[in-house]
């Protein structure tokens, strides 16, 4: 399939489609042309969204332990770390590449929750088959 220029008497171009020279042939006999430039298709976006099991299976014991504590208590720090969970749980999916996501994880790291590095560890692993959510 080509980009097919429609042209009138004059030879201007009226129309273009998506077609075949065979159609345009049977179609337009004799006015039309295959386009100069075929436009270029942009790739599909890679989505990097993930089942909340795999997003919550890409921390360690250690730091999902960790992270549990943290969010024990009346302190502020508690209250927000079971906030961030509460999104995690509510969430369909979760998106890799999403802002939010990214400053949650690394908000974890910041406050030691998990080693330096694992941020970005567990936000740019490459998304397995077995995690990918696809609803």
């Amino acid at each position: 399939m080509k980009h097919i220029e429609i042209l009138d008497a004059e030879g201007n171009v009226t129309n273009v489609i998506v077609a075949d020279e065979a159609f345009a042939q049977q179609q337009h006999p004799g006015a039309w042309r295959v386009a100069a430039v075929q436009p270029v298709r942009e790739p599909a976006p890679v989505l990097r969204r993930i089942t909340r099991l795999a997003f919550l299976s890409r921390f360690a014991d250690s730091e999902a332990v960790a992270i549990d504590l943290a969010s024990i208590g009346a302190t502020a720090q508690a209250a927000g770390m079971r906030r961030y969970m509460s999104k995690v749980n509510a969430a369909t999916f979760i998106d890799l590449d999403r802002a939010d996501t990214r400053a949650g994880v690394q908000a974890l790291e910041a406050a030691a929750m998990l080693p330096a590095g694992r941020a970005l560890q567990i936000l740019d692993a490459p998304v397995q088959p077995s995690e990918e959510y696809r609803g």
